[in-house]
């Protein structure tokens, strides 16, 4: 009988072409080193090494992947970031690569603000993607919709989700997000009524707290000032950024001190 830890390693290396089988190996490993000491550009010459002097090894595609990677996390340059990504769909189109390629795309464009491509991008995720992901990926697209202010698209997209999804976290975080479009959308007894759902049904505290804070910003746009001070004061304690909780509260108190302001009549000149 062998060892169990030199089955595995035996494995391991018959899926790597043995230990020493593809000679793309040495060369990706070196860069993944230089990529673990923050010489990135170093890292880079090492995976288009791999790329052009070993295009049909399994480690070309994930080179090619982890080209427009270090370029989009570590050097912050998204032209050629996307330049990367895009090639690694030319070349190996149906790499497992591919996948989070689209994923990084998606959020270089929400970040630059084009929220349209953004959500080309999810939608191909959730199209032909992992099944395991698609949830994650309609959320995402959610998520976009709200950036574009496009609130009726957002929870259209949200509630078919409520349709799908079993894990109470996930639901929570949803109604979270419709609260929020209530919210932006100045429909804001719907905010709270949607907000207070959370707040009855979410496990998640720090959720909770959010959805606390929502639930009495709406309520003092309403003018229900006792009611919103109520929950402010319960959060003070509690809530992360104290001194936004404390500034609001002082200001709330204020208004209640100084009553509805009136309009002073004008006097009719005689």
């Amino acid at each position: 009988m062998f060892p169990s830890g030199f089955v595995t390693s035996v494995v391991f290396c018959l899926l790597l072409y043995s230990c020493s089988g593809d000679p793309a190996l040495e060369l990706f490993q070196k860069a993944e080193t230089l990529l673990g000491k923050g010489n990135y550009h170093g890292a880079i010459e090492g995976y288009r090494r791999v790329v052009k002097e070993y295009p049909e090894s399994p480690y070309a595609s994930i080179s090619q992947y982890k080209l427009g990677f270090v370029y989009n996390r570590h050097l912050k340059d998204v032209d050629k970031a996307l330049d990367a990504y895009m090639a690694l769909f030319y070349l190996y189109p149906d790499s497992k690569e591919t996948v989070q390629a689209r994923k990084d795309m998606a959020g270089i464009y929400s970040e630059l603000g084009d929220h349209r491509r953004a959500i080309e991008e999810y939608q191909f995720l959730l199209e032909e993607g992992p099944p395991a992901r698609r949830a994650d990926y309609q959320y995402l697209i959610a998520m976009e919709y709200i950036k574009l202010n496009d609130f009726q698209q957002a929870r259209v997209e949200l509630r078919e989700l409520l349709d799908i999804v079993s894990s109470p976290e996930f639901i929570s975080r949803i109604y979270y997000q419709l609260a929020n479009t209530y919210f932006l959308e100045g429909r804001l007894n719907e905010a709270i009524e949607t907000y207070s759902k959370v707040i009855e049904k979410a496990h998640n505290q720090s959720m909770v707290l959010e959805a606390r804070l929502g639930k009495a910003i709406a309520l003092e746009e309403l003018g229900r000032l006792t009611d919103a001070l109520s929950i402010l004061k319960g959060l003070m304690e509690v809530y992360p950024n104290r001194e936004a909780i404390s500034t609001r509260i002082e200001w709330i108190e204020k208004r209640l001190k100084e009553g509805p302001k009136t309009k002073k009549k004008r006097r009719k000149k005689r």
